[in-house]
């Protein structure tokens, strides 16, 4: 079986032999290197057909060794499942097992064959599928999206055009390449033969050096990182200051850290919007300066419509839900037993658009702005909360580092509103942060319960782990 990207490592060989093609803070490959490593490792992993199903789980850490790894499987034929490294292995080897995974790639890079639980599955999903990308299960059990080779190449040519990416392009992913948001960008910079830059676990001080050393033009990451690099300004600052697009995503850009970005280097920060269910759809690349709240507008090839409950299309300025369309949508998740359930649609053809989940609106120029989940708003007594808009004016003051909110079950509202809130304990006043509320906003989504925590427990790539989180409220919390 034939890989299109695998094909286009090789063609870059030819082409580009001695360009940088990969590099981590440990090694680097040109692209004739890259071409070599991938054909050995191939060698040493076992083929489609010599495995009870052809589907492999790839569970190491987001360095060259990754890449390489996950290039070998495809070439041999092998659709891919994409863990994240934080991951505990033992959780990696069940849902790997449940889903018919023939093995799992770990640790320093050996097979470890699944154990499934001898039933079969009701049909091979596995077909016409090069990778399998985790959703984030803020709202349940994560779920498998297959994402076929048609749906990952649209994506990626059509960032590459998007951010004119040329083999002087460096990217610096600062956020794991197994997630959907850095796997992409990887993905178009490998069609163009534009060098990666890997940071296989986030840390300001390496994504710092490793700037340094490749001057990449383009830096992903979440806020988080973005806030983090800012903090450690000292030594990364003539870095930075050369980055033409840094550019973040996977969670909400609040206009103070987009303003203190853009004073601090001159540039200002790129948002863009994607999902696990088909990738990165927007990029604000030509407005982010005049509206930095903005995810952009719809990179080539993605439409994107904001519909009504009924997915009736709305008009500009009009809040609704996000619909997105793009080439090779995926239509199914894989869940426990290899059993499917299809993605979620507002239209009456199934698979031709994406139901992201999402709240927002179009502006008349075409930009996305985000308002939150559908499934994060919380119900007060029957009034509507949107957690974005607290979190949005609590960013503002100058106590709070960072905040997640979300609804608790409360018996007397059936929800009840509650923050957690990144900053100094001893600094920080719950109740002077509920006074600021009140000054802004409805008396409704004032949160009732409160945690001041220094840091927030956070994913491999910079987000607010919300399972976490929620632990928090089994515990003492602050009432207010």
């Amino acid at each position: 079986m034939s890989d299109v990207f695998v094909a286009m490592v090789r063609d870059h060989a030819q082409r580009l032999p001695h360009q940088p093609a990969l590099a981590d803070s440990d090694r680097s490959y040109t692209w004739q290197e890259l071409d070599r490593a991938v054909k050995h490792r191939a060698r040493a992993l076992p083929a489609a057909h010599e495995m009870p199903t052809p589907v492999v789980a790839l569970h190491r850490p987001g360095d060259c060794e990754w890449v390489v790894d996950f290039l070998a499987l495809r070439s041999n034929g092998v659709t891919v499942i994409s863990f994240p490294s934080a991951t505990p292995l033992a959780s990696v080897l069940r849902q790997a097992a449940e889903i018919r995974a023939a093995g799992v790639v770990a640790g320093r890079g050996e097979l470890t064959p699944c154990r499934p639980d001898g039933s079969t599955a009701p049909a091979p999903w596995w077909r016409d599928i090069s990778v399998v990308q985790l959703t984030s299960g803020t709202t349940g059990e994560a779920l498998g999206v297959p994402r076929s080779e048609e749906n990952l190449l649209d994506e990626a040519r059509s960032v590459a055009e998007a951010l004119k990416l040329t083999p002087s392009s460096p990217v610096l992913c600062g956020t794991p390449v197994a997630h959907s948001f850095a796997s992409g960008l990887f993905l178009a910079a490998l069609v163009t033969g534009a060098p990666t830059v890997l940071v296989p676990f986030f840390q300001p001080a390496a994504v710092s050096l490793l700037a340094e050393r490749h001057r990449p033009r383009l830096i992903c990451g979440t806020p988080y990182v973005f806030r983090s690099l800012m903090r450690d300004r000292r030594r990364s600052g003539e870095a930075l200051s050369r980055v033409e697009i840094p550019m973040t995503g996977g969670a909400p850009l609040h206009e103070g850290l987009a303003g203190a970005w853009l004073e601090q280097f001159g540039v200002p920060l790129v948002q863009e919007y994607g999902l696990s269910e088909g990738g990165i759809a927007t990029m604000n690349l030509s407005h982010s300066r005049q509206f930095p709240t903005s995810v952009g507008p719809a990179v080539p090839g993605v439409d994107i419509h904001v519909v009504d409950d009924q997915g009736r299309v709305l008009g500009p300025g009009v809040q609704g839900h996000i619909v997105i369309r793009r080439r090779g949508n995926p239509t199914h998740y894989v869940g426990a037993g290899g059993t499917t359930l299809p993605t979620p649609s507002r239209t009456p053809t199934e698979g031709a658009e994406i139901d992201t989940g999402d709240l927002g609106r179009l502006d008349e120029r075409g930009l996305l702005y985000l308002s939150g989940r559908t499934k994060a708003v919380i119900n007060v007594a029957g009034a509507k909360v949107s957690p974005r808009s607290v979190e949005s004016a609590l960013l503002e003051h100058h106590t709070v580092d960072d905040v997640v909110v979300l609804g608790v079950p409360d018996d007397q509202r059936g929800e009840a509103v509650a923050a957690v809130v990144e900053g100094d304990p001893d600094t920080v006043s719950v109740e002077h942060l509920a006074g600021h509320l009140r000054e802004r906003l409805s008396p409704v989504m004032v949160p009732r319960r409160w945690h001041v925590v220094p840091r927030l427990p956070r994913t491999a790539s910079g987000k607010p782990d919300l399972r976490a989180i929620r632990l928090h409220f089994d515990k003492d919390v602050t009432p207010c």
